[in-house]
């Protein structure tokens, strides 16, 4: 008896553990212009990409955070280049505040990609399970 009670609790555990390790997805929505939120946003990343690998992100910057992700401009730039090759990291910027501030797609960083509106795309993914995670302010 003892030992059916042991193997019902580790098969609890287990059961547990792996019910804990499903693969999430989630959204930083990035508006700002402060150097130290795209920091922040990158330690995040790091930090969790390293303690769940098979969660997927989206950093999506637009209206003056755009910048963020511009050759030459941010200040976060070696950090973003060590996910290029990373499936589950994409960073997003928004067209329609590229546009606004005379930003085009070849000022981007390499690997960054861009959608029509950023609004719209959250809404999208959040519709669709995404967490939401507003950076900054």
């Amino acid at each position: 008896m003892k030992k059916i009670l042991i193997v019902i609790i580790v098969t609890l555990s287990i059961f547990n553990v792996s019910a804990q390790e499903k693969s999430q997805k989630i959204i930083f929505d990035v508006t700002s212009t402060d150097n130290k939120v795209y920091q922040s946003v990158m330690l995040t990343i790091k930090i969790m990409t390293s303690s769940h690998p098979d969660t997927k992100f989206d950093i999506i910057a637009y209206g003056e955070a755009v910048p963020m992700f511009m050759k030459n401009q941010s200040v976060v730039a070696d950090e973003i280049a060590k996910y290029v090759d990373n499936e589950n990291v994409k960073f997003t910027a928004c067209e329609v505040s590229m546009a606004l501030f005379n930003i085009k797609k070849d000022q981007l960083i390499t690997g960054v990609t861009t959608i029509n509106n950023a609004v719209s795309e959250i809404v999208k993914k959040h519709g669709n399970g995404w967490a939401y995670i507003k950076s900054g302010n």
